[in-house]
């Protein structure tokens, strides 16, 4: 007799939804690499390898195709500064090429299509020139550099995420009204810390037309720029741990302890891309608390302070 067993659903729709994210990831990081490899595999051809990173060498952009079947393929032509075409015949160096342009395809051309210059269409294949000078960097340099050294800084600095931002309308007489209430004559928007820490105030002022004579735009513009304050913490986090892991060889998904629960002890554990404290089974709930008569919650993960 076979064993019955039970699966929730919402909960491995959200795992595969995960797995597929990871891996769109990793093939991105993948993508990147692989122009640079395709960038340094053409010059080491053009100088027959030599290691004197100064030899000699007259290539700016190389073909790829897209071909039918949605994959990157080089039939070895490049340009030189000059614009000469030229071409690299030996068909071992075209297989080594190879190598790095299957890593490319349609799917992930938002990584390798930006380094390029379109040429055009020609029997259902799509031409593109990779820049092999941009292609050769993996933006090691921005990762490290000082503009992006303080960012990190100043994300680190900040006081804790995330925020959020509250709207709040007054009429003439300092009373709270709804928004879009005919007596309202001013807004404000207020950008507060996970902890409820004012971080910001907007305000508009618009009591007539002296205050201005376009009240709904200002108000939807000063709301966006609430918005764009409240979220630019984790959005920055999260651009910044993409540059590294796209460019830089770290992986932004690794997991480090970041303390225990508060409730059960549980280890917690934040990664560049998931800064909320979790588990490594990703459960949020951790025990039942019984209240007076009988009645139980579900407690949540706390980070112990």
């Amino acid at each position: 007799m076979t064993t019955p067993y039970t699966f929730d659903p919402s909960n491995l729709t959200l795992a595969v939804d995960e797995a597929r994210d990871r891996v769109h990831r990793a093939e991105e990081r993948m993508a990147r690499v692989a122009c640079a490899l395709i960038a340094a595999s053409v010059r080491d051809i053009l100088t027959n390898y030599d290691p004197d990173p100064a030899a000699p060498f007259d290539a700016q952009t190389f073909r790829l195709t897209v071909n039918q079947h949605q994959r990157v393929i080089t039939d070895g032509t490049y340009w030189t500064a000059s614009g000469e075409e030229r071409r690299i015949t030996d068909h071992l160096d075209l297989f080594g090429l190879a190598e790095w342009t299957t890593e490319l395809d349609y799917y992930n051309r938002a990584v390798w299509e930006p380094l390029c210059r379109y040429e055009g269409k020609e029997a259902g294949a799509r031409h593109y020139r990779l820049d092999l000078a941009q292609a050769a960097v993996l933006f090691a340099e921005v990762q490290n550099s000082a503009w992006t050294a303080d960012i990190r800084d100043r994300l680190a600095a900040s006081t804790r995420r995330p925020w959020s931002s509250e709207e709040f309308v007054y009429n003439r007489g300092g009373g709270l009204v709804g928004a879009g209430d005919p007596e309202a004559v001013h807004t404000d928007f207020v950008v507060s810390d996970a902890d409820g820490i004012r971080v910001a105030e907007l305000a508009v002022n618009h009591d007539g037309p002296d205050d201005t004579e376009t009240p709904e735009e200002d108000i939807a513009a000063t709301r966006a720029n609430a918005d764009l304050i409240a979220r630019a913490p984790e959005d920055l986090a999260f651009l910044v741990a993409y540059l590294t892991h796209v460019c830089g060889g770290e992986d932004a998904e690794a997991l480090h302890l970041r303390g225990y629960c508060g409730h059960c002890g549980t280890a917690l554990y934040t990664s560049a891309l998931k800064q909320t404290p979790a588990p490594l089974d990703s459960a949020t709930e951790c025990q039942h608390r019984r209240l007076p008569g009988g009645r139980t919650i579900q407690l949540q993960h706390v980070l112990r302070t």
